[in-house]
């Protein structure tokens, strides 16, 4: 199979788990995503050990699970907010498990350890917030951030490779340009305008302050993630996904754009 065929069967059945699985149940949803955060938090783990630091991984894992869990237990009002609390020892432990490990290095394998849980399990963790209001799961929101990632990497490459001339930030990502960035820009806003007609969950003007913020921060996401990978030398974070590369290069831009999706509509919708 040639790289083009298996890019898109790949990429057709990776839209179709993450859509369908937000789409049909919130049960598929928070299934969906409890894999991606193990996986994301296998492959990070894999990307920072190449900098010869000594990760805590099951911790690092529990605790990016633990946030998942837990603030999806807490959206669906199966509990109350007191289940955060369990996440205080897992920290504490990350710390004095390196107490006892005797390393070179205790301040760069705490970091690298909390790093994962906060890269990883925070952004999948707020995905709950969008996903309920009041308990009862809706998937228009967490599926729209999805829908607008996809659509602004789709214009931006086609604004890129049509027009693109000038480069946007070549230190970390060379084939990047100003004229794509600016094109997948439009093309989500224009993406967000359309939602406003089928999905009245916000207004138009919320849509396009919405998608206008799903764009940049995708991008940043994308930007961040390259930097991670060039500084240790690797070109994609894994290869789950053949021809698309590994988790994080598949999520890299949602990852980053989830948080400040959240605090938009959280500060100044809700």
């Amino acid at each position: 199979m040639n790289n083009f065929w298996q890019r898109a069967l790949t990429g057709f059945f990776f839209v179709l788990i993450i859509a369908g699985g937000i789409w049909f149940h919130a049960f598929s949803f928070f299934t969906v995503f409890f894999v991606v955060v193990i996986a994301g938090v296998y492959e990070l783990y894999g990307l920072i050990s190449h900098s010869k630091v000594n990760v805590q991984f099951f911790s690092s894992l529990l605790l990016a699970v633990g946030l998942y869990v837990s603030v999806f237990l807490i959206q669906s009002k199966i509990s109350d907010v007191s289940i955060l609390y369990l996440i205080i020892p897992i920290v504490s432990y990350i710390f004095i498990r390196e107490l006892f490990k005797n390393e070179d290095k205790p301040f760069e394998n705490i970091a690298s350890s909390l790093l994962i849980a906060c890269y990883i399990g925070a952004p999948f963790a707020l995905l709950n917030v969008l996903a309920f209001d009041n308990g009862i799961y809706n998937y228009v929101l967490p599926l729209s951030v999805f829908v607008l990632v996809w659509i602004n990497d789709t214009g931006a490459y086609l604004a890129g490779v049509t027009l693109g001339k000038h480069k946007f930030f070549e230190r970390i990502s060379p084939k990047k340009t100003w004229e794509g960035t600016i094109g997948g820009f439009v093309f989500t806003l224009i993406a967000a305008s359309v939602m406003s007609m089928y999905w009245h969950e916000l207004s138009i003007i919320q849509w396009i302050i919405f998608g206008g913020i799903i764009s940049v921060t995708a991008v940043l996401g994308d930007l961040i993630e390259s930097m991670f990978k060039r500084s240790i030398g690797v070109k994609d974070s894994g290869t789950i996904f053949p021809g698309h590369g590994g988790v994080l290069d598949r999520f890299d831009a949602v990852i980053f754009a989830l948080p400040m999706a959240v605090v938009y509509l959280e500060l100044f919708v809700r």
